[in-house]
């Protein structure tokens, strides 16, 4: 498995798992989590900027060719109430292509991010995670990282 910078030939490929895992999600929280009819497009067109924004860090995982995952990082302000020491980076969009690879794939993408970006300086970072996507929480735990704080949510009929 090789885990490299993304190029734009990796766009759809990001793009199709991004779009397998918001529908996921929303099942998790229909309100929440209710995918907009023009996500694809969105995202197409954020991921290809992203590709040249400083300070973002785009990570695929292939294998002969074959797409396995994905990691996208960027540096995320922290509250002016606190003061972490240093930079903070979101990993926000963070997917595999089947749950049973978080711990081999999602492992290797979080650990080479975390490498880049600790080598940049940065002291945190903070991934997402649907509360019911058990298989990606079980790699944040074992990759040693905590929860900081939850988000609740009820839809208001």
């Amino acid at each position: 498995m090789e885990v490299r910078k993304a190029a734009a030939s990796d766009i759809e490929a990001t793009v199709d798992l991004t779009e397998r895992n918001r529908q996921q999600y929303q099942k998790y929280q229909p309100t929440f989590w209710r995918k907009h009819p023009q996500s694809a497009a969105v995202t197409q067109l954020f991921f290809t900027r992203l590709l040249t924004e400083p300070g973002t860090y785009f990570l695929v995982a292939t294998e002969a060719r074959q797409f396995l995952g994905f990691l996208i990082a960027r540096k995320f302000p922290s509250s002016p109430v606190f003061d972490p020491g240093g930079d903070t980076y979101l990993i926000d969009d963070f997917c595999v292509i089947e749950p049973r690879h978080w711990m081999t794939i999602g492992e290797a993408l979080l650990s080479h991010a975390s490498t880049l970006i600790h080598e940049h300086g940065a002291v945190q970072i903070l991934v997402t995670c649907g509360d019911r996507d058990l298989a990606k929480a079980e790699v944040l735990r074992r990759s040693d990282l905590t929860i900081a704080s939850n988000w609740w949510t009820k839809p208001l009929k």
